[in-house]
């Protein structure tokens, strides 16, 4: 019985460890998908570059969900998990080029 449960505890824990790899990838796309076209990581396009971001992931986040000036909103248009997704990946990349 106690071999079981160490085994069950083992599974759960690595399920969660890859759980922030998979919203990485997650990410990844909707930007390239919904983003990408207006940012681009290291270069102005017609708005603000990845890595000139700000640097508060709440601001980010807020961001996304209501837009900014001429950026569209995209609360009603992706998930609180896919901005989140979204966010993570902008944090990951900002300052990185």
């Amino acid at each position: 019985m106690n071999k079981i449960f160490v085994l069950t505890m083992t599974a759960a824990l690595a399920a969660l460890a890859a759980q922030p790899a998979m919203a990485g990838e997650d990410g990844a796309k909707i930007f390239k998908s919904k983003c990408a076209m207006c940012h681009a990581l290291d270069k102005k396009k017609f708005g603000p570059a990845v890595r000139d971001m700000n640097a508060d992931n709440a601001v980010l986040k807020e961001t996304v969900t209501n837009g900014r000036k001429s950026m569209p909103k995209f609360g009603k248009k992706l998930s609180a998990e896919q901005i989140d997704a979204v966010v993570e990946y902008l944090a990951a990349h900002r300052g990185s080029n």
